[in-house]
Formats: C-alpha cells, sequence, structure tokens
C-alpha cells in the first residue's frame, strides 16, 4: 500500500510539473515600441526602440513603415533580465537612430514578430517635425513631457466612511537622471488615512514615450459628508545632467537646447532645478442613508464577514465563556465597533467588557484586515442551553445598502455549581437545642501561661539580616518596574510614530541592505543601487520622522549639521546621494567590485550614523 502511496505522488508530481511548464509556455509576450520624443525638428534625430516582453528567444521584429524619416543606424540590440520579488521577467530590445527628412505630422507604423505560431504587433506611434528651431514656450512644453506628476482617485463619489484608493504618479523619461526628489504630500483633513503598499516603481508608455513612474498610494476614509477637497501634491527634484566640456556657450545651447536631451554622461554634471504641482480634487461624500438603518449598526462601512465560535461548551454556574468574534474584510478595520449580543434576560449571563486585536492582512490595492473580540460571559443558572446570539450590522457602499450578519446561539451545558459547607466548630443534637449538655466540644487544648514577656521574642537570627531573603524581598519590585518599562517601551511604540521609527530605523535599514546583497548575487545593478539608495535614504528619514520621499540630499545634509554629525560622515551621505541617483539611470553601473565596495561603504555608512544618532 505504501509503496502504491509512493508512485501516486510520484504520478502526481509529473503532472504538476507538465502543466506548469504548459503555463509557462501558454503566456503571450508582449511587442511595444517608444521613441525618445514624439516633436522634434528637422535637424534631430529620433531614436526608436521595439522591446520584445516575455522572451529572448526570438527572431528580429520587422521594421514598421515609416514615411518621412531616414534610417541612420540600427538596430543596437540589448537583453536584460528582472527579478521582482521572486518573479522572473525578460525582455529583448532593438534600437534603431533615424533622421527626419520632411515636416509634417507622422504615423510610425507597427512593428510585427511571429513567435510559436502567434503573430504580435506593437501599437503605432505619431510623431511631429517642425521646420524652425524650438522657442522658449515649446522647450518648456517639451520639458513638461519629460518630467510631470499626476494625482488620482478610484471614485470620485462615495460615501461617508467608504474607502477611495489615491495614487500619486511621479513621471519621468527613462534614462534622464533625476536626484533629490523632495515630494509634498497632499493634505486631506476631512478624512481618515492608511499606507497602501510600499512605494511602487515601474515602466508606462505614454504617447510612445518610456517613462520611469514613481507611485505612492494612500487609502483616505472621508469622516463627513458634503464637498471635500484634496489639496494639491507638490514635488521637488533635480535633474543630473552630465555635459561635454568643449560645448560651446551659444545661445542655443541653452538649457533647453538639444545637447540637455542628447548627453545626459559626458564629463561635467549640472543640476537643474525643476518644480511640479498637481491639481486639486474635489469629492462628493453622501451621507449614509436612514432608510433601512438596523439598531445595531454603529458606523461600519465596506464588506464585511464574521466568525464566532468559543472552547468552553461544558460549564458550570458562574464559569467563564469566552466567545471570538472576529470580523474580516474590506474597508477601516481600525473603526469597527463590537458585534452586539441578543441577550434575552439581563440575569441569565454576567457580561465583561470584551478586548480587541487588529490586524491588516492586505495594504496593496485597498485596505483588508480582521479585529477579533474576546468577550467573557458567565452563565448565571443551570438551565441554560445556549450562547446569545451575535449581530453585526455594516453599510456595503457598492450594495447602496445596510446588511446584517446574524450568528445562531453556540449550543452550551450548564450544569450547578458546588454548594459550599460550612465550616463547623461544635455538634449540636438534632439541631435542638436541649436544656442541658447542648454543645459538645470537638477539640480540646491545653496552651500555657507566659508569665516572662521578654520571652515573646525570636530566638532565632531576624529575617532581615538575611541576605537572601533580602534578595528575594527585591525580586518583585524589580519584576514591576521592568514590566512598566516594558509596558511604558510598548505603548509608545503604538503611540508615538517617530519613536517607533526611530528604534526600527537600523533593524529596518540592515534587511534593505540584505535585499541589495540578494540583488547583487543575481547581478542586477539597476535593483541593486535602488535597494542602497532606499536603504539609506530610508533610515535617515525614520531617524528625522521625515516623509521617506522628502528624505533629500540637501534636506538630510541640513538636518545631520543640526545633530552635530562629523562632516566626514556628512560628505559620504552626501556622496551616497549622489552616486546611486547616478548609477540607478544610467548605464554606467559599474564592475562587481565596485558594486561591493558601494553596499560595503553603505552598511558602514549606517553603522557610523547609528552610534552618532543615537
Amino acid at each position: 500500500m505504501s509503496v502504491y502511496k509512493h508512485y501516486c505522488s510520484i504520478l502526481m508530481s509529473v503532472f504538476a510539473i507538465f502543466a506548469c511548464v504548459g503555463k509557462l509556455c501558454a503566456q503571450d509576450i508582449l511587442v511595444t515600441a517608444t521613441v525618445d520624443q514624439n516633436i522634434l525638428t528637422l535637424n534631430d534625430q529620433l531614436k526608436l526602440t521595439l522591446t520584445i516582453h516575455g522572451t529572448q528567444d526570438t527572431a528580429h521584429p520587422s521594421f514598421p513603415a515609416i514615411e518621412g524619416f531616414t534610417l541612420l543606424y540600427g538596430p543596437s540590440i540589448s537583453a536584460q533580465e528582472f527579478n521582482i520579488n521572486g518573479a522572473v521577467s525578460v525582455r529583448k530590445s532593438y534600437t534603431y537612430v533615424l533622421q527626419p527628412s520632411a515636416k509634417g505630422k507622422f504615423t510610425i507604423g507597427p512593428s510585427t514578430l511571429e513567435y510559436k505560431g502567434k503573430v504580435y504587433s506593437s501599437q503605432p506611434l505619431k510623431v511631429e517635425v517642425v521646420d524652425m528651431p524650438r522657442s522658449s514656450d515649446a522647450q518648456a512644453q517639451n520639458l513638461e513631457k519629460l518630467v510631470f506628476v499626476e494625482l488620482s482617485v478610484d471614485k470620485h463619489e462615495a460615501y461617508v466612511y467608504e474607502q477611495i484608493a489615491l495614487s500619486f504618479k511621479f513621471y519621468f523619461q527613462k534614462g534622464l537622471p533625476v536626484g533629490d526628489i523632495d515630494y509634498t504630500a497632499p493634505a486631506a483633513k476631512s478624512f481618515m488615512e492608511e499606507k497602501l503598499g510600499d512605494q511602487r516603481q515601474y515602466e508606462e508608455i505614454r504617447d510612445g514615450i518610456l517613462y520611469n513612474v514613481l507611485e505612492l498610494r494612500t487609502a483616505l476614509f472621508p469622516m463627513m459628508s458634503g464637498d471635500l477637497t484634496i489639496s494639491a501634491a507638490k514635488v521637488k527634484c533635480n535633474l543630473i545632467v552630465r555635459q561635454q566640456r568643449d560645448r560651446r556657450n551659444t545661445p542655443s545651447d541653452s538649457f533647453f537646447s538639444d545637447a540637455f536631451f542628447d548627453d545626459f554622461f559626458g564629463r561635467e554634471q549640472k543640476r537643474y532645478p525643476i518644480e511640479r504641482t498637481t491639481d486639486s480634487i474635489t469629492l462628493k461624500v453622501k451621507p449614509l442613508p436612514e432608510e433601512g438603518k438596523p439598531k445595531e449598526f454603529k458606523g461600519a462601512v465596506g464588506a464585511f464577514h464574521m466568525e464566532v465560535s468559543t472552547q468552553s461548551q461544558h460549564v458550570k454556574v458562574g464559569d467563564p465563556i469566552t466567545l471570538s468574534m472576529s470580523v474580516y474584510g474590506e474597508g477601516n478595520i481600525q473603526t469597527i465597533h463590537e458585534p452586539v449580543l441578543i441577550i434575552n434576560k439581563e440575569n441569565d449571563f454576567k457580561v465583561y467588557p470584551s478586548e480587541s486585536t487588529t490586524q491588516i492582512t492586505n495594504r496593496e490595492e485597498v485596505i483588508r484586515g480582521r479585529k477579533v473580540f474576546s468577550k467573557v460571559i458567565e452563565p448565571q443558572k443551570p438551565d441554560l442551553k445556549s450562547t446569545p446570539a451575535i449581530v453585526f450590522s455594516f453599510f456595503d457602499p457598492h450594495a447602496g445598502q445596510y446588511k446584517t450578519i446574524t450568528k445562531e446561539p453556540i449550543p452550551i451545558t450548564v450544569e450547578a455549581g458546588e454548594q459550599e459547607v460550612p465550616i463547623q466548630l461544635t455538634l449540636s443534637h438534632n439541631n435542638v437545642i436541649p436544656a442541658k449538655h447542648q454543645v459538645q466540644l470537638l477539640t480540646e487544648d491545653i496552651l500555657p501561661i507566659m508569665t516572662n514577656l521578654a520571652a515573646l521574642r525570636n530566638q532565632g537570627n531576624p529575617v532581615y539580616r538575611n541576605p537572601y531573603i533580602a534578595g528575594f524581598l527585591f525580586i518583585p519590585a524589580v519584576v514591576v518596574i521592568t514590566s512598566l518599562l516594558i509596558s511604558r517601551h510598548n505603548d509608545r511604540l503604538t503611540s508615538d510614530i517617530g519613536y517607533a521609527r526611530t528604534r526600527r530605523a537600523h533593524v529596518m535599514a540592515k534587511k534593505r541592505l540584505e535585499e541589495a546583497r540578494s540583488m547583487l548575487r543575481q547581478n542586477s545593478p539597476a535593483e541593486f543601487f535602488s535597494c542602497l539608495s532606499k536603504a539609506v535614504s530610508d533610515y535617515l528619514a525614520d531617524k528625522f520622522n521625515i516623509p521617506p520621499a522628502s528624505a533629500t540630499e540637501d534636506k538630510v545634509v541640513s538636518l545631520l549639521q543640526q545633530r552635530g554629525i562629523k562632516d566626514d560622515v556628512i560628505e559620504d551621505v552626501s556622496r551616497c546621494f549622489t552616486d546611486y541617483d547616478h548609477r540607478r539611470f544610467s548605464k554606467d553601473s559599474g564592475t562587481v567590485d565596485e558594486m561591493e565596495r558601494s553596499l560595503k561603504l553603505a552598511e558602514e555608512l549606517i553603522t557610523k550614523m547609528e552610534r552618532q544618532l543615537s
């Protein structure tokens, strides 16, 4: 029988492997086409990139039909492999350089590719060639396309307490070195806020141009009805531009000249400040309807479920029964109130205040979680057959109506408690007091008469002189003081966000450095320097209790100087910020030895700052 089970398990494993392979083979690939700019002059050059996502084992994609352009050279082929959270993705790119031959508006046709019997096509692109050089207005408009920001919500109309996802996106053209990002979050005074996941980094194509995107997401819960406004978000950053030394300083070589966009990796480095502001958002928040509102409703808005259980079902009168009431689902878990016990007679159960624990299980798209209430009840009668029924009411904004969950009573068995027997020191006959011999003594003893009062003292050593006894007497005091300190520490961790961030900063930095080490082993330079940059900037943001996006080089240097940190450490921090920003967004990622030295420098730098900032 065991041999049969063994062969069955092997067979099932083989089927599972073939199923996975089949699934991988069935996955579609994606072909995209991007350009470095979609408005250019006759003197400019256009860079066209065809990218195959999902595989590197394909033939060249077809060159698209293009009017008004001449192919100068290409393709330049590059292959990349990414490992993000254990998911491996690959892509292969073909880059062409084109020269416009006429002015006007042109369409770059789709590029096609045949792979495993299927034909894949890219989307067509539109570009415009203008005859005259770019004016300052046109240059500024072009820069707006290179760096811009967006603030959006998943809905513009909601109920009070309904969850709203707020998204801030910072776009900058891929390959454009951007550093010293200073983010000012929008103000939402009439909302409760919960963070949604970590900062996201990904790529997105807009109007044929490939952008790097940094996204921050927040869950908002409106606390009042009416037209509520979310103020604009703001970002300040620096464009890190590297220009050649022999470039002439002519009017055409201005800040928005072609050289600015063509060559980021020359010998001289300059920083150009950029500031972007989003539009504000106005939401229409509706009050909760009065019609159909249950009397058990206490303000929960979302989509919830409830589970009820108990471990004690066979008890005696007065014994405690702990009811575990778990409410879980999508919504503001922190503000969920305790479900209601339906007790038919007040003297059936003695009810104690409940204790609750909250757990957020998902913060990626929306807030999901679970809140568990522990309720202690004591049955007061031996004839009780079940616990009280439990009711939880909430408002479902998707359905636009109130819903009530009712959990039926749990069967229990209650026995009568043991009778207390009074202690009798005398024995009476037939409970009747006779005329004579009423009481019979059960115990007699003779005590000596003490005449010498001086003898009423301890003949041994005094207890207070025994060091062991004195030591034991101090143990409860030490335990109480230690418990108070631990309790105060835990309370402060939950109530004082700045204190909690400061205490965990070093631990979180070590975890991020381990992620960087993992990226180093996988030979992923961009992800490696992104992890290093996040480790240093987030560590300093936690230490100074500022938003991670506000931990820019200038601000961090100013804060370190205020704290009296040594100049050599401040210089190392500034150098790290500049180096990481450059290597994250450029092709000059350095050798493996240089990456290892960068990792070691980051570890030593965080250790130094931990000693001086503690």
